[in-house]
């Protein structure tokens, strides 16, 4: 008796992949890409009426220092493939059942969308996404406890995005504000969004629930940039608003408007940015140091009996 087929655009959750014996056979993987760190598997989008998908599943994979995106053959799409290096940023979403996985370096953007009730091995695989992609020195300083100045809805988000081992060194804060005015017969009320914007001992994380402009009460989104590729942190305007700008190398600049103490909050993030970036590139420069003297220390010659 032959078993069916197996068709991975039936499967409707996201699985974590530790080997190539997890990955659904349909997808054809090149041997290329065997012995991969960790993995994770998209399902496509739940079909509407006619069996129509708005995305199809995908595979993610990390090994040797690159992300590896390989789509579901029926849909004719090419494989992708970036080193850590090139990514200059990240953005993690969720709204509802809407989630998304956006990867941004010079040349390429390419956003992922999955279901959130996916999201346990999401978390887990961008866990260690992360472990890869970001690396930094220890602060040093007493390091700043974010939960005591976020509400509950930041709170959890920053619960899901901040690491056991990753240091706050320095933060800000805008509560989602709900506005209440009043025109010629009816109130109206209008809310802002939030906005969490920190520096730590590995990058810089904004939080904020602002979509395409608007507040948004379901959900939130997680930028994140390496320290390296933060090129500068300023105020400036724009439409008439004050807000900072993050320019970030080989991708586009973050600007967050922050309204209060814009100026102080601009110049105490670049300070602290280029008081980490030196810590980072001593303790790369130690570190290189180290492994040269190591190189040199096996190069020489050993003294054995018959030369002595």
């Amino acid at each position: 008796m032959t078993r069916p087929a197996i068709d991975s655009r039936q499967y409707i959750v996201a699985l974590e992949l530790r080997s190539t014996d997890d990955c659904p056979p349909d997808f054809e993987l090149p041997a290329t890409l065997a012995g991969f760190e960790t993995g994770l598997f998209l399902p496509r989008d739940d079909p509407d009426w006619f069996g129509r998908s708005a995305y199809p599943p995908r595979i993610l994979l990390l090994k040797g220092g690159a992300l590896h995106i390989v789509t579901h053959p029926s849909a004719g799409e090419p494989a992708h493939r970036w080193t850590l290096e090139r990514i200059s940023s990240v953005e993690s979403g969720h709204m509802l059942l809407r989630g998304w996985l956006r990867f941004k370096g010079s040349g390429f953007d390419f956003t992922l969308r999955y279901n959130t009730r996916g999201f346990p091995s999401v978390f887990q695989f961008m866990r260690r996404f992360r472990s890869e992609f970001l690396h930094g020195t220890p602060c040093g300083d007493p390091a700043v406890n974010p939960r005591t100045a976020l509400d509950i809805k930041f709170g959890n988000a920053l619960e899901r995005e901040l690491d056991s081992a990753e240091t706050v060194v320095t933060q800000a804060f805008q509560a989602p504000l709900e506005i209440r005015g009043r025109s010629w017969l009816f109130p109206r009320r209008r809310r802002l969004a939030g906005d969490w914007l920190a520096l730590t001992d590995r990058r810089l994380l904004w939080i904020t629930d602002r979509e395409r402009g608007f507040q948004s009460r379901y959900g939130t989104i997680a930028s994140y940039a390496p320290l390296d590729v933060v090129s500068g942190v300023a105020l400036t305007s724009s439409g008439g608003a004050r807000i900072i700008r993050v320019d970030l190398k080989g991708g586009a600049a973050w600007q967050i408007p922050i309204s209060f103490e814009c100026q102080r909050v601009a110049e105490e993030f670049a300070g602290a940015l280029e008081i980490q970036k030196r810590r980072n590139e001593g303790n790369q420069a130690a570190g290189a140091g180290a492994l040269n003297a190591k190189a040199k220390n096996a190069a020489k010659p050993r003294k054995t009996n018959a030369t002595r």
